[in-house]
């Protein structure tokens, strides 16, 4: 089970309706959570929403570590 949001939920229930999401304290709380399950398509789905900046950048000459091959070279 993956932790998500409410904006999350909302997304992943739109695109899959036949995913399992379930909420806790189902009362009148403000301590509830909610939780889905972890198929490859919520996952990847969760990835995009949550990391936008992750795509590959065809500009960018140098890897995500460039910094660290002359860190210790004086």
């Amino acid at each position: 089970m993956v932790s998500i949001t409410k904006a999350e939920k909302d997304a992943i229930s739109a695109q899959f309706p036949n995913v399992h999401i379930v909420r806790t304290m189902k009362q009148k709380s403000k301590r509830h959570h909610y939780y889905c399950e972890e198929t490859k398509q919520v996952i990847c789905l969760l990835k995009q929403m949550r990391e936008p900046d992750c795509v590959a950048n065809p500009e960018r000459k140098d890897g995500r570590n460039a910094d660290r091959k002359n860190r210790n070279r004086i």
